[in-house]
């Protein structure tokens, strides 16, 4: 490997350790906004309207999306198989669409093409599992 293939290798390295790390601070900071969100309805008397619940939901999903994301990255720089979490990840993404939809002009396009994406994701997530399974037994 010449000096400048490795000079690169550490600046990609320095990268990904940068994006990783910038993941690990957006799910804090998403952590934070989720607290403050409910101490505020605590400290309001424990009832919420339909637009904080989803306010809350979608905080709450969209830590557990940066943390795929997270995971993604870690998978990566490993350089092991990251196809399963990215999957995962697309469908806690695809799911909080669902979880906070709001109904709007033309809601029901949205919602066939979310339903849409989503039976996509998972009849990919199948099928790449059933080939996993296939290659298991294939070697085994």
């Amino acid at each position: 490997m010449t000096g400048i293939e490795k000079a690169l290798n550490k600046f990609v390295l320095g990268l990904e350790i940068a994006v990783s790390a910038a993941l690990v601070v957006i799910a804090a900071l998403l952590v934070v906004t989720l607290a403050v969100e409910l101490t505020g309805i605590v400290t309001g008397g424990l009832t919420m309207d339909r637009s904080e619940f989803t306010r809350i939901i979608s905080t709450a999903l969209e830590v557990f999306i940066v943390i795929e994301l997270f995971r993604i990255a870690l998978a990566y720089m490993k350089h092991s198989n990251v196809i399963p979490t990215v999957f995962e990840a697309a469908l806690v993404a695809v799911a909080r669409k669902f979880v906070v939809f709001e109904p709007k002009e033309d809601y029901l396009q949205t919602a066939l093409a979310l339903a849409a994406l989503l039976l996509a994701i998972g009849i990919s997530w199948w099928l790449f599992k059933k080939s996993q399974a296939r290659e298991l037994d294939e070697i085994g």
